[in-house]
């Protein structure tokens, strides 16, 4: 047996999913069921075709019976062709009678065809099966009181017939049967997939929506909306979700908290180092070490607030806030007129290739900005030569559009998506960068539906960052219920 095959039948009767057991509880019992009504069926149905070929056997016998007649003491008889044709059918069973005297003389019929052995009494019938010429009968024996008799004389009419019409009457009542079952049990396998279907829907869709929650959402879960057995399930993710939440803000506090004195710490060791590169009493060598360290804490500085924008951005989303709007292309103009003195010191040419004046996003201003100094920062930082860093912002129907092209080393296409993680950084031996600026970018884009791409510019060198922003605010739930 293949180990897949066996895995199957394991994880089956072990029941681990509820498809299998309810599988197994519905179709086992009906299974039997079924199995048992169609033996119970097919002795009905002998018993049936039984029935039927007594009754027949009956009243042949009795036609016979009443053509006999006592005639100076001597038996007269003239058998009927109806009796006989009562027992015609299309399998040609063969059919025999005979009849005899209370004391078992043969009157006429069939000498083949024994005599009743046990006594009857008048008006008596009894059916029994026997062998005729090495094939199976049903007999009659039908105990008749001649009307002429004056002393009330009866004789015993025995016809026999083969089983051939009896059998398969039998078979066609069973095989109506199993018809009939079959029909019913494909109804039953349909409107048990239709029913299956529709019972596990709620389960399904609470699954879909499980996995199309935004990563990091810890909004409560709405139980009223869902099936009375998915309560228990909501209300205990729910009290998690709660506790989570708790742990998480904790946490993020704590974060928030030691980034905040850090940086009021560095503020001040700032300011002392300044006032000690102005003292004149600094030779060279402490004048290249504080250096160092002025340098050292710009940059610590700078990573301490990244963080600060982190742990903002994981904060949950208010969806009862209201959404403010910014003019992409100010924010656009202020953030290049803020980074050109860094773009001049480096040799770095930075421009606009096209900007829509007319471009509204749906986020605030802050974010945005946030987003393009990182962005725009980024690709000055890490231009290792003199070049090029263009800005384009455009707007279409479904859109506005920005595009940050520089060429630059650029970045290989297998590493773009590690790009976006916290503190990944390509270039281990560069010491400006801190590997979070991408990481804040795309938390932005995701924290105001945007989309993020990167791809290589037209010239065939660099990198270029396009952003797809949304011009409406994806209208978001205040709780995720089931439909």
């Amino acid at each position: 047996m293949p180990a897949s095959r066996g895995n199957w039948i394991r994880r089956l009767f072990a029941l681990e999913s509820l498809k299998a057991r309810l599988t197994l509880w519905v179709f086992l019992p009906f299974t039997i069921i079924v199995f048992i009504d169609l033996a119970v069926s097919y002795h009905s149905s002998g018993q049936i075709a039984t029935l039927m070929q007594q009754q027949l056997l009956h009243g042949s016998a009795a036609m016979i019976s009443e053509q006999l007649t006592i005639n100076e003491g001597n038996y007269e008889l003239s058998a009927p062709p109806a009796a006989f044709d009562l027992l015609k059918n299309r399998f040609k069973d063969r059919v025999s009678f005979a009849v005899y005297t209370r004391d078992g003389l043969l009157i006429a019929g069939d000498d083949l065809l024994p005599p009743f052995s046990r006594p009857l009494a008048m008006d008596e019938e009894v059916f029994f099966p026997t062998t005729l010429r090495g094939e199976g009968v049903r007999v009659v024996a039908y105990a008749y009181v001649i009307p002429s008799s004056p002393s009330s004389d009866f004789v015993i009419t025995q016809v026999a017939q083969t089983m051939r019409n009896h059998d398969e009457f039998r078979d066609e009542l069973w095989y109506a049967t199993i018809r009939r079952h079959f029909l019913l049990l494909t109804i039953t396998v349909v409107l048990f997939a239709i029913a299956f279907r529709w019972m596990l829907k709620p389960l399904v869709e609470f699954s879909g929506m499980l996995a199309a929650r935004q990563p990091g959402s810890l909004v409560k879960l709405d139980e009223n909306a869902a099936p009375s057995e998915l309560r228990p399930v909501i209300h205990a993710m729910n009290d998690y979700v709660q506790r989570l939440d708790y742990t998480l803000q904790s946490y993020e506090k704590f974060v928030a908290d030691t980034a905040h004195h850090l940086r009021n710490s560095f503020a001040v060791i700032t300011t002392q180092v300044n006032f000690a590169k102005r003292s004149s009493g600094a030779d060279a060598v402490q004048q290249e070490v504080l250096g160092a360290a002025q340098k050292a804490l710009g940059k610590s500085t700078r990573v301490i607030n990244q963080l600060l924008m982190l742990a903002a951005l994981a904060q949950p989303k208010k969806d009862s806030m209201p959404s403010e709007k910014t003019n992409l292309a100010t924010v656009v103009t202020s953030v290049i007129e803020e980074l050109a003195p860094l773009a001049q010191q480096k040799d770095i040419e930075l421009g606009v290739d096209a900007l829509d004046d007319n471009v509204v996003i749906p986020a605030p201003r802050r974010l945005l900005y946030e987003l393009l100094t990182n962005l725009i920062g980024n690709a000055i930082q890490h231009m290792q030569k003199p070049g090029q860093v263009t800005v384009t912002l455009t707007s279409g129907k479904s859109g506005a559009e920005l595009a940050v092209a520089d060429n630059g080393i650029g970045i290989p296409e297998k590493l773009r998506e590690k790009v976006f993680d916290r503190f990944y950084r390509i270039d281990e031996s560069n010491p400006n960068g801190s590997g979070l600026g991408m990481a804040i970018v795309k938390e932005i884009c995701d924290s105001i539906d945007a989309a993020i791409s990167l791809s290589t510019p037209a010239e065939g060198s660099g990198l270029q960052v396009n952003i797809r922003f949304p011009l409406k605010a994806k209208k978001r739930p205040a709780d995720d219920s089931l439909a």
